[in-house]
């Protein structure tokens, strides 16, 4: 366990502030999907006990006792989550907008004949079925205002003039070239934090990270920069993947243990600075 420290009270404070930048942007797109707190809770306890067990407890299994220790999760919590059941098939905590949505595309009360999902009045004060009626049916903790509000939002119904709601078709699902996105971002962001963290802990920095800041720039300027910046990872990446193909013929050629993976990678990001009495004194 020789990663973990026993930092100070000022230290700990730094870090989450820290991690809580690091943390901003994806939660706007976990926002964004319409992916709430509660789902995002029980994902991050099982990235707390995986990390723990990857990275902190070396070749012996841990115990719950250990990994309570690492993780602050109690000993029950600990079983539930390590258990052969939930390790082969994690059971989402579903949003109540995915829930109505399941409904609603599920159940036969909520189909046409055709079986496709009926097209609701928002609200009836009789018995027959409305969008309220069914919000009702899955919680009653939330308005069916507010789920509707929500669903607007992430443009999965569509109202009509005479306030009849319709699901607009496979709204939830999710298209290859999103899927392919999310592949894309997840693999280069987590190498990305994996070498910035390393360099961290490590008492001499282990892996190329260097970026470069400015915050006195036109738009235009901004804009150009970017340019440059494409032009010049073009010309990089070329060179990086003819080495990489002749180091691994090499390897292969030579007998070298070929078990290592490497990602190199470039970005660029811009918006609005921050107002000039609360800039921070880095500057490029």
């Amino acid at each position: 366990m020789s990663e973990t420290t026993n930092p100070t009270s000022k230290a700990t404070e730094k870090l989450l502030e820290t991690a809580a930048r690091v943390l901003s942007p994806l939660v706007r797109l976990l926002i964004a999907r319409g992916v709430t707190f509660q789902m995002a809770s029980e994902l991050l306890k099982r990235v707390y006990v995986k990390a723990a067990q990857k990275h902190f407890v070396g070749d012996v299994e841990a115990t719950g006792t250990q990994l309570s220790l690492l993780t602050g999760l109690n000993r029950k919590e600990i079983r539930r989550l390590t258990s052969d059941d939930t390790a082969k098939e994690v059971e989402p905590i579903a949003s109540f907008a995915s829930a109505v949505h399941t409904v609603w595309r599920t159940q036969r009360r909520w189909r046409d004949k055709n079986g496709k999902p009926k097209m609701l009045p928002r609200r009836s004060a009789s018995h027959l079925l409305s969008f309220d009626s069914l919000v009702r049916t899955v919680t009653t903790d939330h308005r069916p205002s507010a789920i509707f509000e929500e669903l607007m939002r992430l443009k999965y119904i569509e109202v009509d003039d005479s306030e009849n709601v319709l699901l607009k078709a496979d709204s939830f699902l999710a298209t290859p070239e999103a899927d392919d996105k999310l592949s894309r971002m997840s693999e280069t962001l987590e190498d990305h934090m994996s070498a910035s963290i390393a360099n961290v802990l490590d008492t001499a920095p282990k892996f190329l990270d260097r970026f470069i800041f400015g915050d006195e720039m036109s738009h235009a300027s901004a804009e150009a920069l970017q340019n440059l910046a494409r032009r010049e990872w073009d010309k990089t990446q070329d060179k990086l993947i003819e080495q990489a193909i002749a180091s691994e013929e090499f390897d292969a050629a030579s007998g070298e243990k070929n078990s290592t993976r490497i990602r190199v990678g470039m970005y660029f990001y811009s918006e609005a600075s921050l107002p000039p009495s609360i800039k921070k004194e880095s500057k490029l």
